[in-house]
């Protein structure tokens, strides 16, 4: 599952990969797919489902990269697959949900409702439910109303529809547009992000998309800076709270029940494309926030307060959501705007920040990567998808 559960903190139980073990990695496979490889590939039953910009969703054999099936002309996907009940689930940038079983059989196609909208986020399965964040093509062209959508796992029928924008007696209005994927906590609340112009954290509930709070981050002004990352749902000070950041580069902790601000840092410069894009990772102690502002880099923040622990300058931005293991950060590098040649792989002490391992791909990464056992699993931009297992 995207960011390895639905509290969404990049850090899987299954994941045993330690620091003795980094310096031991190597690549135990790799194949090409058609287009990049953004999102992160999802691990189920020995299976590696990944999705590419090409159109293609795959599955290959953890143990040895071998490919079980493979679909193709889906249209581009962004985000990331999501395993679930027997089925696999992806979201277009031509605003489909298509559910496929695990024998690679096409199950269900179901359109989002708008325009011409874009599912930039990764589904989520709750029960027999699918949810997703509707958005607009890349440049706003046009402009598409923001809204949740549940569809029936079995069938692919609508369910439900929560507009992020609406005013008295006008309706849902066009913006707030969603790329963020949906956080779930046990008592069946979502928290996903909203970008511009209201750039915030929507709650609601999951079993009938009624509206909960929805607290701003900051104003928009124009700048286009989203919260597109997805949030994190954690315990922390005897609260269940919410963790995220925004492209305008503030990153908050809110308070699960009001939305209210427990505490907020300015961590890096932003814009429409930059600051806190990649979502943040949780150890039960401390957020690891990805930066593809100035500076570039990872923060590490104590859960608590907010305050920094440690900063690593990655030298290119990271667009990558961070994967935790035993004591180790895992992560991609590269300029979405920038040279796509130029990238690769990053491990670090969550510790103390220092560097175990990294590669060149010489390709730009912006996928998150999948921690499964001590098997790295991650996608670069050239449409690799690779694995990396101590040896």
């Amino acid at each position: 599952m995207h960011r390895g559960d639905l509290a969404r903190d990049g850090h899987p139980a299954e994941a045993t990969l330690n620091a003795a073990a980094v310096k031991r990695l190597k690549t135990a496979w790799q194949v090409e797919m058609s287009g990049a490889v953004n999102g992160t590939p999802a691990v189920a039953g020995g299976l590696v489902v990944a999705a590419s910009g090409g159109g293609v969703v795959a599955a290959y054999r953890l143990d040895s990269g071998a490919r079980v099936w493979q679909l193709n002309n889906l249209g581009a996907i962004s985000g990331s697959p999501t395993i679930a009940a027997g089925k696999v689930v992806v979201g277009t940038l031509s605003g489909h949900i298509i559910a496929i079983g695990l024998d690679g059989t096409l199950l269900w196609d179901s359109i989002v409702p708008g325009l011409k909208p874009a599912i930039w986020s990764s589904p989520t399965v709750y029960g027999q439910l699918v949810l997703a964040g509707v958005g607009s093509q890349y440049g706003d062209e046009p402009l598409e109303e923001g809204v949740v959508v549940a569809f029936d796992l079995a069938t692919g029928s609508q369910m439900w529809e929560l507009c992020a924008r609406t005013v008295a007696r006008a309706g849902c209005l066009q913006g707030d547009g969603i790329w963020s994927s949906p956080a779930i906590d046990a008592a069946a609340r979502g928290f996903i992000g909203v970008g511009n112009p209201d750039d915030g954290v929507l709650a609601f509930e999951v079993a009938t998309g009624k509206p909960l709070w929805f607290t701003s981050f900051h104003p928009d002004a124009g700048r286009d800076v989203d919260v597109g990352a997805t949030p994190i749902v954690l315990q922390t000070g005897g609260r269940e709270a919410i963790a995220v950041g925004s492209n305008a580069g503030v990153f908050k902790l809110l308070d699960a029940a009001s939305g209210s601000v427990v505490w907020s840092r300015d961590l890096v410069q932003g814009s429409a494309v930059h600051g806190l894009l990649a979502s943040p990772a949780y150890d039960g102690n401390n957020f690891y926030v990805p930066s593809a502002g100035v500076p570039v880099g990872v923060f590490a923040l104590a859960a608590a307060d907010g305050k920094t622990l440690w900063t690593y300058d990655s030298g290119l931005p990271v667009y990558s959501a961070p994967a935790i293991g035993q004591g180790v950060l895992v992560f991609g590098i590269g300029d979405v705007f920038g040279n796509p040649n130029v990238g690769g792989m990053v491990v670090l002490s969550s510790r103390d920040g220092s560097v175990l391992w990294l590669t060149d791909f010489h390709s730009a990464v912006f996928s998150g990567p999948a921690i499964s056992g001590d098997t790295v699993l991650i996608g670069n931009s050239r449409g690799d998808l690779i694995a990396y297992r101590p040896v």
